[in-house]
């Protein structure tokens, strides 16, 4: 079973899904609690290719067997300039491959303002987005990351920020707008029980600010908005999606 005191960015719903699956664990990070696949029933392997069904004859028995999982950490940063969407398309599409992605740091470039004195103006940042996933190769990929920009479409808040360069000849000022959105986003799919695959990524810039959970529980509580944004991903390829915040 989970373990409820133990700090994890994934939803004890999934944690529960994933302690009680033949083929998923879950382990420690400095993050938290996260999921994986047991060694040697990972996809690729002759327990993944036997556990789980490949061809056209079983596609509506999978989606009635399938659920999949959208989960939003409970801290939100800032994004700065940069849509959520776009960082994590671009660290996703460059450092997820046929069947996992690389755990190496990736950085999307951003803007933010710098405050000196009675001077403030733009400057260049950046977020650092790591990843993890496991999928059954190049067209399941697609159909995961695809998954975690539609859910980071979703919730997404922004914010006018004014800054004003001073100087002696005068005064050079504009507008930056700013988006929020969780620093943790995780998709999942089991099936028959069964971990069948999933991304997570997790992104930082500056501290984060908790209590997200509630800025988009009416989003997530009814989970329609991520499934309207899921559900049309390769046919319904995830089956019934809940949208969860931990």
């Amino acid at each position: 079973m989970a373990h409820p005191s133990k700090r994890s960015p994934h939803h004890p719903e999934v944690l529960g899904l994933c302690e009680s699956a033949e083929n998923c664990e879950t382990y420690d990070t400095p993050q938290g609690l996260m999921i994986r696949f047991k060694a040697g029933m990972e996809p690729g392997t002759e327990d993944y290719n036997k556990r789980f069904p490949n061809t056209t004859e079983h596609a509506t028995l999978m989606k009635r067997n399938t659920q999949s999982h959208a989960t939003f950490g409970s801290t939100s940063i800032s994004y700065g300039t940069t849509n959520p969407c776009d960082a994590l398309h671009h660290c996703l599409y460059d450092y997820c491959h046929e069947g996992s992605c690389d755990p190496s740091t990736c950085t999307a470039d951003t803007q933010d303002i710098y405050q000196q004195g009675a001077s403030s103006g733009p400057r260049s940042r950046t977020l650092d987005i790591s990843s993890q996933g496991q999928y059954n190769g190049w067209d399941e990929r697609d159909h995961y990351v695809d998954a975690v920009v539609a859910a980071a479409s979703k919730g997404q808040q922004w914010t006018q920020h004014n800054w004003c360069i001073r100087t002696k000849e005068g005064d050079d000022c504009g507008t930056q707008w700013w988006g929020q959105q969780t620093n943790f986003i995780s998709v999942n799919k089991f099936y028959n029980g069964n971990l069948r695959g999933f991304i997570q990524a997790q992104v930082a810039m500056d501290t984060g600010s908790g209590g997200w959970c509630s800025s988009v529980s009416g989003l997530l509580g009814s989970a329609g908005a991520i499934a309207g944004a899921i559900n049309p991903i390769a046919g319904g390829f995830f089956g019934f999606v809940t949208g969860l915040c931990s």
